[in-house]
């Protein structure tokens, strides 16, 4: 109880500073997968110094991070679970009151998933590329990586850990509604779709390809895509990513103005296996080391320069958070009209309702299976 008050006055401290942070860790370039649209892919050759996140100094990091704000971090890579101590920084990131999260292709959770929870791991990311068995495992380089998904939904949901499938949209998925009873196969009860990415980051980080035909997509196939993505929504299967970040998305394919912007920089950051610290992936500039942040200038500009997903659905979720602080700032100025201003307005709504409907899921998920409308009310929705 005592923790869990500690908690919620940290959150309420935070709020006055614009809410709490993000960071996404990549903690190795490493990777024992083949995707055709990721260039970590260790069959490509674009990895040619294998680099792991010196875990001795993770400590120190997570406390820097948390003194600026950072109270949640998501490991990735590369893959995660090859990095040969990412069970113990799991446990230091809940050690010091950082919820993680984790995304992975799947394959070493056989031999890692028990360790993780013990660790304090509550939520898991699996990557998915198709509704088909062997396309995926075909692209991934696995075979059989699908059976260990399955029985690692299993053990995870009787541990009280949430999974997600994590979808990359491309040609591979073909018909968007197989995905459902695929992933209700697998074990999953929601998806978050990542946005198909063919042009270099600008810092390390090699999740795009420039030559794969899974994600080369016309912008009229990229706005098709996002329908049927809004379609899966409506017909009931639960689907993390915004409403409102979809829309902007199709806004920013469109090039029409987008209501909300991105809080990379912020609120939201990006650290390498060398521990520099950039505002997002895309950036081509290092914000500076993590040893320097303490001190390092936060970076707010409205910028809506990409479709990262990561960083524009979680954008969206933390905006309400955003508002608030602006408004405790414009109050402690006397600057009432302002701070109402900051809160009362249809993007603060958005945020807001898009907060309220992730807890409505994901409490939808702990209570147990996602039940989903009977097809005549989707037929009658529909129409």
């Amino acid at each position: 109880m005592n923790d869990r008050l500690a908690r919620l006055a940290d959150l309420v401290r935070l709020v006055g500073q614009g809410g709490p942070a993000v960071c996404n860790v990549a903690v190795t370039n490493v990777c024992n997968a083949t995707c055709d649209f990721c260039n970590f892919a260790y069959d490509k050759g674009f990895v040619t110094h294998r680099l792991y996140l010196d875990a001795a100094r993770f400590g120190d990091c997570l406390d820097i991070l948390h003194r600026r704000g950072v109270r949640y971090l998501s490991f990735q890579g590369g893959e995660p679970l090859l990095h040969p101590r990412i069970v113990d920084m799991v446990g230091a990131a809940v050690a010091r009151g950082i919820v993680p999260t984790l995304i992975t292709n799947g394959w070493l959770l056989p031999r890692k998933l028990d360790a993780l929870i013990r660790a304090g791991l509550r939520t898991l990311l699996i990557s998915i590329d198709s509704p088909d068995v062997e396309a995926h495992e075909t692209n991934r380089g696995l075979k059989g990586v699908c059976a260990r998904i399955r029985a690692a939904n299993a053990k995870a949901r009787a541990a009280g850990v949430t999974t997600l499938a994590s979808v990359t949209m491309n040609r591979l998925i073909g018909d968007y509604d197989r995905l459902v009873p695929f992933l209700e196969d697998l074990g999953f009860s929601a998806v978050t779709f990542s946005y198909p990415r063919s042009t270099p980051h600008g810092s390390g980080s090699l999740v795009y390809s420039e030559t794969s035909g899974l994600v080369d997509y016309s912008r009229g196939e990229l706005l098709d895509a996002f329908g049927k993505v809004a379609e899966l929504a409506k017909r009931g299967f639960p689907v993390l990513n915004p409403g409102p970040s979809r829309d902007d998305m199709a806004r920013h394919l469109r090039g029409e103005p987008e209501r909300i912007p991105c809080y990379g920089g912020y609120k939201y950051f990006y650290m390498d296996w060398k521990y520099d610290l950039y505002r997002c992936e895309s950036w081509d500039e290092r914000m500076c080391s993590v040893w320097d942040f303490e001190t390092a200038p936060l970076v707010r500009d409205g910028c809506t320069a990409c479709m990262t997903d990561c960083y524009r659905d979680t954008s969206v979720m933390l905006h309400f958070a955003v508002s608030l602080g602006d408004a405790a700032q414009a109050l402690r100025r006397g600057a009432v009209r302002k701070a109402l201003a900051s809160v009362l307005n249809r993007e603060a709504a958005a945020s807001l309702g898009s907060i309220l409907a992730q807890s409505r899921i994901l409490a939808r998920m702990a209570s147990g299976p996602v039940e989903r409308p009977p097809a005549q009310v989707v037929a009658a929705r529909s129409a």
